[in-house]
This record gives structure tokens, sequence and C-alpha cells, in this order.
């Protein structure tokens, strides 16, 4: 069983493709297929090509919206690669924002209209940038709604339960202020904890205007039949045709991610989590949570992405089935 785990934000996107572009030619092709149906749509919305920033090694900052963008098209790219090589996942679970690509590996929606919806959401939270924030605590989530207790802000929630030993909490400024606050009181006994490189608090009960926001942005897609299937860390169930996919997508908005619950659904099946997009940090997840679990990372180093594909794909030619 393959299982694709897509993540959300807060990966960095810049160069995250230049080991399989050029590797051979058609993943070159894959690649360029994708880039050519974000483009338009980015180009649309004021951002530059995705090219300037999966394909180059520069590390300069990215405007508003490009992160997203280029993570997201770096996901849909290695899904079109895995599938143009005969890979098809039993399996998709999207992590926050990582639910839209995994829609659109599913067949839901097209490469366009995936990028249409990042697009979509990332103006949507622009009536929130700046007014929160969010905070990743290497604690299990009853440690974490412990510590959220002793700070005694209501407002600041348990967005994402990535790991038996990774939460996410989300707030105001205010109130991610305090729980740093309570950390440099007590850090012989604290948590080791970051704060997210994410200018707006997510999946949060009070961010409903933005979730408004972003499914009137949805409105235009249409949804078609899925090809396998999604298991949603959001709706803590598997998508169906009778869903409106849209209103999911607005959902991810405002209701926490319990991906160790769904980790827990998937154990018995001793599946391959294969991290599709940036990173690595699902297939740790997934390790922690599952011991013994197999995971495979290809993006986890661009350089040697190709290497860590031969374990799905052994020759050099494109499968044709």
């Amino acid at each position: 069983m393959i299982v694709y785990l897509i993540p959300g934000q807060g990966g960095d996107p810049r160069g995250s493709l230049r080991g399989l572009y050029g590797a051979e030619a058609w993943m070159s092709s894959a690649i360029a297929e994708v880039v050519a149906q974000v483009d338009p749509v980015g180009a649309a919305h004021g951002l530059p090509p995705i090219a300037d920033v999966l394909l180059t090694e520069g590390r300069g900052p990215m405007g508003d919206g490009m992160a997203q963008l280029a993570a997201y098209t770096a996901s849909v790219a290695l899904h079109r690669i895995l599938a143009d090589a005969g890979v098809r996942p039993d399996t998709v679970v999207g992590q926050s924002f990582g639910e839209i690509a995994a829609l659109v590996c599913a067949g839901a929606y097209t490469v366009a209209e995936g990028a249409s919806a990042v697009c979509s959401l990332g103006e949507a939270f622009r009536i929130a940038v700046g007014a929160g924030g969010l905070v990743m605590l290497r604690a299990s989530q009853t440690r974490t709604e412990k510590i959220l207790a002793r700070v005694g802000r209501p407002d600041l929630v348990v967005a994402c339960v990535d790991a038996i030993d990774e939460t996410i909490v989300s707030g105001p400024n205010d109130a991610v202020d305090a729980l740093l606050a309570l950390r440099d009181r007590e850090p012989d006994t604290f948590p080791p904890l970051d704060r997210l490189a994410v200018p707006y608090a997510s999946h949060h009960p009070d961010l409903t205007a933005v979730a408004e926001r972003f499914r009137a942005g949805l409105e235009p897609l249409r949804q078609r039949t899925l090809n396998c299937r999604v298991l949603s860390p959001i709706s803590r169930r598997a998508y169906t045709d009778s869903d409106d996919l849209r209103d999911a997508l607005a959902d991810c908005v405002v209701k926490p991610v319990q991906l160790v619950e769904t980790f827990d659904e998937l154990r018995g099946a001793e599946p391959l989590f294969i991290q599709i997009g940036v990173g690595a940090g699902l297939c740790r997840c997934a390790r922690v949570t599952i011991p013994g679990a197999r995971t495979l990372a290809p993006l986890a180093k661009p350089s040697g992405a190709r290497d860590a594909l031969r374990a799905l794909i052994p020759g050099p030619e494109r499968s044709e089935q």
C-alpha cells in the first residue's frame, strides 16, 4: 500500500525540483507541463514564473504568495513524475494547506484549479497577516494542552497534532507572546518549541471571515470524481464524491489537523509513506507515531532526489503502464 503525505506550509521550496529537472528528459517534461499550467494562474495574481523558485539555487526572499504556490507546484510535479512512471497512491493525505494538492493528485481538480485555490487562500489570509502566528512544540497533545491551560489564554488553541511528540498551537500575537514568556521563565522544564515562519494564525475558530473569503474564491472550481482515497486529517475521514470539497477546503482554515489519528487509521495496512513535497517532516511524524513505518522523502535533499526515487523507479526509462 502506498500513501502519499503532502505537507502544508513552513517548508522552503526554493530549488526543490532542481535535482529532478534535467535528470532525465521525461522528468523535465513532467515538471514543465505542471509549471505551464501553474504560471498563468500565478501571473494573474502578480507572481513571477514559478521556475525562478523551484529550479534555481537562489535563497533570496519570496514575495507574498510565492512560497505557497511554489510548494504546491513541487508537490504536484513530483506526483506527475511518479504517475508517469506508473506509480499510483492508494491513499493521499494532505496536511493543512497540503489538502489542495492532495485533491489535485486525486483528480478532483486540475493543476490550474489547484493553483487558483492556493492563490485564493493567500488572498483570503491577507486580512489576518501580522495578527497572529503558529508555534510548534515538541510535545504530545496532552502535554501541550496542559501548557496552554497554564498560559491561560482561551484564544491560544491546538491547531495541528502532527505526531505523538509534535503539536502546533495557533493564536493572536499577544497569546503567542504569553506562551513564549512562560517558556522563558521555565527554560529547563519546557519542551523545545519554534515559532513557524507563517505570518498569521491558522486552524483557529476565530478565522471565520478568512474561511468565508477563501470559500468565495473557490466558487468557480468544478469538482471531478476522485480516483483514489483522500483521507483528511481535518474532516477526520475519507472524502467522498458526494462531498462539496470546496466546503472541506474552507474548513481547513478554522478546524484543527489530527494527523496522529490519521496515522493510527493507516497503521494496520503497513503502508509505504511517501512525502510528496518539500522536506521530510511528515515522514518523521509517521515514523515517530508508527515505529518501524517505511518512509521515503524524495525532495528532502534536492540534489539527491533522482537517487531517492530509485526505490520506486528502478530503471532509467518511464513506465508505459
